[in-house]
């Protein structure tokens, strides 16, 4: 990992690990045992006003913004430092967040790979990312990457499931980075981040996670004049005919749905079918599903791990439970795991219609719903 020891309540802003204001601190904890990993940061108003202070700095106050050689000598140091930490990196995201190993080349080193790539309509500026625990490091890059190139500088601040991999980051940067190009802060005060994204020296606003944290931050941010950016992800059902591949398709979607426990946006959570080949999909799912590798994501053969939080588990719990309320059945799974952490089976759900709400909405669980076409 970085230089830079981990310790509870410093953050990386303005180029050095600062204290925060009032030596907060909440657990990162394990998914995968719910046991408590470590301590970190939790910053803020005063850390947020700090990490501001010095993004603004850095962006109006030194070269970084017009020097292009500067900042391309620097963001290829520091996609050369994240390349040589990657697999440090890939077992700090399956700890902290569930994520596991054997997907790191979409978490992980795709973005890495990326992050030099210029967006041409990405205006510089000052900008607050804020950032999911469902991938915490493929937001994360992508977006600092889109911001850096530009001659930009970033606040992350990522979601408290996920604080550990983001101060990671920030610590890689601070040896890389001129100072306040990069700063983190961790906090679970919903209050403070926002009051960070409402900043007068922040220009633009960068999020991505649940919808109804996305509709806060968009009327707010928006209303402040900034730059919004809001991805809040949601199922993509697939619709299949009678002249597709149905077995693999649904194979194929089942794999996606299982994989880091269907923690991911625009997944195939629904595959709807013709009515005449229901019994054939649903037997395809099943099939599938069963085959997943459920277990320890730093596990190299592992595809799904567990839910990243209590909460998280408990929300697909629900959902599971509504679907039985709708006339739903779980052909297979339907239930935790009998094991500590937070973990749901695999699931295959039937007997659904369109109108469902496990169809309109995102689960973010390994839940496959197969419905007939009628």
């Amino acid at each position: 990992m970085s230089k830079h020891a981990r310790s509870a309540a410093v953050l990386p802003v303005d180029g050095v690990e600062q204290a925060t204001a009032e030596e907060r601190t909440f657990p990162a904890v394990n998914p995968a045992d719910g046991e408590v990993l470590w301590q970190v940061p939790d910053a803020g108003l005063a850390d947020m006003d700090a990490a501001a202070a010095a993004a603004r700095r850095a962006f109006m106050e030194t070269t970084w913004s017009t020097d292009t050689a500067l900042r391309a000598d620097a963001i290829r140091r520091l996609q050369a430092a994240l390349a040589d930490r990657s697999d440090d990196l890939a077992l700090l995201a399956a700890t902290e967040t569930g994520v596991p190993v054997a997907l790191r080349a979409d978490h992980l080193d795709a973005p890495i790979a990326q992050l030099r790539v210029r967006h041409p309509d990405q205006q510089a500026g000052v900008a607050v990312v804020l950032t999911p625990a469902t991938s915490p490091f493929a937001v994360a890059i992508a977006e600092i990457g889109r911001m850096l190139v530009a001659g930009g500088t970033v606040v992350l601040k990522p979601a408290p499931e996920a604080a550990s991999a983001a101060l990671e980051l920030g610590r890689i940067a601070l040896d890389i980075l001129p100072r306040g190009v990069l700063n983190v802060v961790t906090t679970r005060d919903v209050d403070a981040a926002i009051a960070l994204a409402l900043d007068p020296r922040v220009d633009e606003v960068s999020f991505t996670g649940s919808s109804v944290t996305g509709e806060r931050v968009l009327v707010a941010a928006g209303r402040a004049g900034k730059v919004v950016r809001v991805d809040v992800g949601g199922q993509v059902p697939l619709q299949l005919t009678d002249d597709d591949d149905l077995a693999s398709l649904v194979s194929a979607a089942a794999l996606a749905v299982a994989a880091n426990a269907g923690q991911g946006c625009r997944l195939p959570s629904t595959v709807v079918v013709p009515e005449h080949r229901y019994d054939e999909a649903l037997a395809a799912a099943v099939a599938a599903m069963e085959q997943v590798a459920v277990g320890d994501p730093a596990d190299d053969s592992t595809l799904c791990g567990p839910v990243r939080s209590r909460v998280g588990r408990d929300r697909v719990l629900r959902y599971l439970a509504l679907a039985r309320a709708e006339g739903g059945e779980a052909v297979l799974g339907g239930q935790p795991l009998d094991r500590a952490g937070w973990w749901v089976a695999p699931t295959v759900i039937g007997g659904l219609t369109t109108n469902s709400r496990l169809v309109r909405e995102e689960l973010l669980g390994p839940v496959l719903m197969v419905v007939p076409d009628k």
